[in-house]
C-alpha cells in the first residue's frame, strides 16, 4: 500500500469486526509485532488498542515494538481529516461530539470515526468525555467508531508523543475522520493545533467581557469556531454573541493560508446546526487541498516533532550521563542564588555533559 497524502481521505473498512477471525489471540500477538501490524491494517479494533497500549508503554521492550509498529505503519498513515477540539468549561464537548458523531456517521456511509484525548497537564483525564465513555454511550455503540482514553504522561515525550502515534494507528487501521480533544488547559490547545489539520474552538454565549478571554491566542488559532448551547431563552444572546466574535475575527490577518474562520451558532443538545458544522469543515478541508496548505501545515507538524523528538533524547542521554545529576544540582543552586543566568546555566551544564 503507498504512503497516502493529506489530499486523499481513506475509505473505510466496510463492516469491520471488533476481532478478526484470522487473529490467533492476544498472547501471541503480544509476541509478533508484524501479526500486530497487520491486524491493525485490516481494521481490527481490538489490535488497535493493544497498538496504541504498547505505544503508550514505558517498558524498554514495548519503547522497542512501538518502533517496530511505527516504522511499519507510519507508510499507511496520512489519510484521514484530523480535528482538533477544544472549548471553555462547561462548553458541552462531550455532547457536541456525540451529535456531530451520530450526524456524520448518518451523513457519510464510509465514515469511520475515531475520538482521542491529549491532556499535557495529567496523567489520566478524569472527568473528561474520555474518562468516562458512558457519556458518549450512543456512537460508543457503533463498530465504525474508536473512542480511546488520554494516555499516560510516564513515557518519553509525554501524552503529546503518544497521541501522534496513537492518530498513525488509527489511520493505519482506516479510520478517516480523527478527532482530538483536548483536556487539560493552556498547552494543550498548542500541542493539538501540532497533531491537527483543522482546530475547532467551542465557547457558549455570552457578554463581551466573557468573550474577551477567548480573543487573545486561541482565536488566532482557531479555524472554526462554534458558540454551542444555543437554544431556548439563549438565542438572542448567541446571535450578539456571534457578532461580536466575527467582529474580532475581521481584525485578524491569516495571511498563511488566506482562511476567515466562521462562527457557527449550534445545540448539541438538540442536535441543530451539525449541518452547518459539517459544511463548515468540509469548506475547511477543500480550502486546505486546494491551495496545498493542508500539506504544508502537515510538513511543518512533521518538521516539529523531529525537532522536538531531538530534544527529548538528547536530554534522555544526557541523564543517563554519570555526574549528571549533580552537575545539575550544583547549578540550580547557583540559579537560585542568582550567581548565574539559567540560560548560561543551560551552556555550562551542556558542555561538561557533552564534552
Amino acid at each position: 500500500m503507498s504512503k497516502k497524502s493529506a489530499l486523499h481521505i481513506a475509505k473505510g473498512v466496510e463492516d469491520a469486526p471488533f476481532i478478526n477471525p484470522k487473529w490467533k489471540g492476544a498472547k501471541r500477538l503480544k509476541q509478533d509485532t508484524e501479526s500486530l501490524a497487520e491486524a491493525v491494517l485490516q481494521g481490527d479494533i481490538t489490535a488497535l488498542s493493544l497498538a496504541i497500549t504498547v505505544a503508550e508503554s514505558t517498558s524498554p521492550e514495548d519503547e522497542l515494538r512501538c518502533r517496530a509498529l511505527m516504522n511499519r505503519l507510519h507508510p499507511e498513515s496520512g489519510g484521514a481529516f484530523r480535528i482538533g477540539i477544544s472549548g471553555v468549561p462547561g462548553v458541552g464537548k462531550s455532547t457536541f461530539l456525540e451529535a456531530y458523531c451520530s450526524f456524520l456517521l448518518n451523513h457519510d456511509p464510509d465514515a469511520r470515526i475515531a475520538v482521542l484525548a491529549v491532556d499535557p497537564s495529567s496523567e489520566w483525564s478524569k472527568g473528561s468525555i474520555l474518562g468516562d465513555k458512558t457519556r458518549m454511550e450512543s456512537i460508543g455503540k457503533s463498530n465504525r467508531v474508536f473512542i480511546r482514553p488520554s494516555a499516560s504522561g510516564g513515557r518519553l515525550g509525554g501524552v503529546a508523543r503518544s497521541t501522534f502515534e496513537a492518530v498513525t494507528l488509527c489511520e493505519a487501521a482506516g479510520f478517516n475522520f480523527i478527532f482530538v480533544e483536548t483536556v487539560g488547559v493552556g498547552q494543550s490547545e498548542t500541542v493539538v493545533s501540532k497533531l491537527t489539520d483543522c482546530f475547532l474552538f467551542l465557547a457558549m454565549p455570552g457578554t463581551g467581557d466573557e468573550l474577551q478571554g477567548i480573543k487573545k491566542g486561541i482565536m488566532e488559532m482557531a479555524d472554526v469556531i462554534a458558540l454551542n448551547k444555543c437554544d431556548g431563552d439563549r438565542i438572542q444572546q448567541a446571535e450578539q454573541s456571534a457578532i461580536e466574535l466575527q467582529g474580532a475575527l475581521q481584525l485578524m490577518t491569516r495571511a498563511q493560508d488566506h482562511w476567515q474562520p466562521p462562527v457557527l451558532q449550534i445545540s448539541a443538545l438538540h442536535a441543530t446546526g451539525m449541518e452547518d458544522m459539517w459544511s463548515a469543515l468540509d469548506r475547511f478541508k477543500r480550502h486546505g487541498q486546494l491551495n496545498g496548505w493542508m500539506d504544508k501545515r502537515r510538513s511543518a507538524q512533521q518538521e516539529y516533532w523531529f525537532k522536538s523528538t531531538i530534544g527529548d533524547l538528547l536530554f534522555e542521554r544526557m541523564s543517563a550521563k554519570e555526574n549528571w545529576g549533580k552537575e545539575r544540582d550544583d547549578l540550580l543552586a547557583q540559579i537560585a542564588k542568582g550567581k548565574v543566568s539559567p540560560f548560561e546555566a543551560s551552556r555550562l551544564l551542556m558542555d561538561k555533559i557533552l564534552a
